[in-house]
């Protein structure tokens, strides 16, 4: 399958989050925030069906779009891109997001916490 872009992983992201089938008009509200006009998320939409990761079913006049794929499939190539890229090392790819400023140590704070909470439950 081919990769996403950015723009197309915002709307197959909220695909996801819905847990079930949605209309055009809900995708459209849904990334609002990005400004984006009616077509160009109707562009986006096609790209991601021909890429795979999502289908069209009509449901009268009303078109549902539902994933193709699930969400593990992305936290799959997630890992893969780490295996490839950082030698399979979490740590590498953690210190590469900071050192390209991608992280800030807010960030890397938040990960502490988080990272010691999982710790104290297993």
């Amino acid at each position: 399958m081919k990769n996403l872009s950015e723009s197309e992983l915002a709307i197959m992201i909220k695909v996801w989050d819905a847990g079930r089938p949605l209309t055009f008009e809900e995708i459209f509200d849904s990334v609002k925030e990005r400004e984006w006009t009616e077509a160009t998320v109707r562009t986006f939409i096609l790209r991601i069906m021909k890429k795979g990761y999502l289908t069209s079913e009509k449901s009268g006049r009303i078109s549902l779009y539902s994933p193709k794929v699930s969400r593990k499939y992305l936290d799959r190539q997630s890992q893969s891109l780490i295996s490839k890229l950082y030698d399979d090392s979490v740590q590498n790819f953690i210190a590469g997001l900071y050192q390209n400023h991608a992280l800030s140590k807010q960030d890397l704070q938040e990960l502490k916490n988080y990272l010691e909470v999982i710790l104290e439950e297993s």
